[in-house]
């Protein structure tokens, strides 16, 4: 026991890494169940701070799993069975949820009703447009009502927009084209179009900049492994369409008004730094009916209303709204349940669709 006491810092040292593999071990079934982890190449205890690094912290495992929104995937050992199983391309990685949301005063819905929206940057915002009276120009929308206190305790995103930036966005003829097309074409996105990039035959025309977990709020800043952030992307490139797809991992995190302001931002910043390309703002995929129907949170109530929200930027001139869920969703608006091996994320045979679909709104000719 006395070389103990001569070795304060060693056992320090040692009882701090107990401590990790103990938070590791724990965190690894619930607030870091997204995190990579290879357990022959990494110690349990790094999915500790690869966590931090996504802004999960240790001591959330003792606020509860139901206060901390996470995406639920499966594990690696289990998505290879769950490919096995159905004879498809493996699936790709899921997201790594790191929720953020801005603190608020405790104060009534009427209350927080009446604060200030957020302001929105680029063009001007325009009356409500009803549904039988859709503008057709560039014009940005005014939010139908603000999101109230209780929608944002409890992480419900607020459908202030209405469907008309959908409709407006709907009434654009789009063109079919073939691979070449995305020749000069760069994708932005979370993991789901990890899985477009890895499963489909596009990486081959076009640039991609995609990572499990990205979310609205990083993918400017991003360094991207091996390729630089979207900045220098843009800078050294020249483009002439851009598809962005973000949105799953946001939810939980903020209000609504907070999420399109970003959107808007970031959307506003890509067309100051390529202003010839087309941007192509795509929906939010959906998530199975499963999944909507266990989960407060990544539900599709709350992504149709961010959908509505961001399709709300497209004017049908430089910018344009499309929505894969056409393709993959049931009558009900669910992903197909066959489509995805973790309620949602597409199986790798499966972004196929997504890729014709992609083909099918292709924008062509002069403006």
């Amino acid at each position: 026991m006395k070389w103990i006491k001569k070795c304060p810092t060693l056992m320090l040292l040692i009882g701090l890494g107990l401590l990790f593999t103990i938070i590791g071990i724990v965190g690894r079934f619930t607030i870091y169940a997204d995190q990579k982890y290879d357990p022959v190449t990494m110690p349990i205890l790094s999915v500790m701070f690869t966590g931090m690094n996504d802004d999960i912290y240790p001591w959330q495992i003792f606020m509860g799993k139901s206060s901390i929104p996470t995406a639920q995937q499966l594990p690696e050992e289990e998505q290879v069975m769950a490919v096995q199983e159905s004879q498809e391309t493996a699936a790709t990685p899921t997201e790594g949820i790191s929720p953020e949301p801005t603190m608020l005063p405790e104060q009534e819905d009427t209350a927080f009703e009446e604060e200030q929206l957020p302001s929105v940057s680029g063009n001007s915002v325009s009356e409500n447009a009803l549904p039988d009276d859709v503008p057709d120009g560039g014009e940005r929308l005014q939010p139908l009502r603000k999101s109230t206190h209780e929608e944002y305790l409890n992480h419900i995103s607020a459908d202030i927009y209405g469907d008309a930036g959908v409709l407006r966005a709907a009434s654009y003829a789009f063109d079919t084209v073939d691979e070449s097309y995305f020749d000069d074409a760069l994708f932005i996105g979370d993991s789901r179009t990890v899985g477009l990039r890895d499963y489909t035959d596009l990486s081959e025309h076009a640039d991609f900049y995609c990572e499990t977990s990205l979310t609205i709020y990083k993918v400017l800043e991003e360094n991207f492994k091996g390729l630089g952030t979207v900045r220098e992307a843009l800078e050294n490139n020249d483009y002439g369409k851009i598809y962005l797809m973000v949105g799953i991992n946001e939810l939980g995190r903020g209000t609504t008004e907070d999420f399109i302001e970003q959107y808007t931002l970031v959307v506003d910043t890509l067309h100051q730094l390529e202003p010839d390309a087309r941007i192509f703002i795509q929906g939010i995929m959906g998530v199975s009916a499963k999944k909507n129907s266990e989960d407060a949170i990544f539900n599709n109530s709350n992504i149709n209303a961010r959908n509505h929200a961001i399709a709300t930027l497209a004017d049908n001139k430089q910018f344009f709204y499309i929505d894969v869920n056409e393709v993959v969703c049931d009558e009900e608006g669910n992903l197909k349940a066959e489509y995805t091996f973790d309620q949602i994320h597409l199986l790798g045979v499966y972004n196929e669709l997504w890729k014709q679909f992609l083909m099918n709104h292709g924008v062509l000719g002069q403006e």
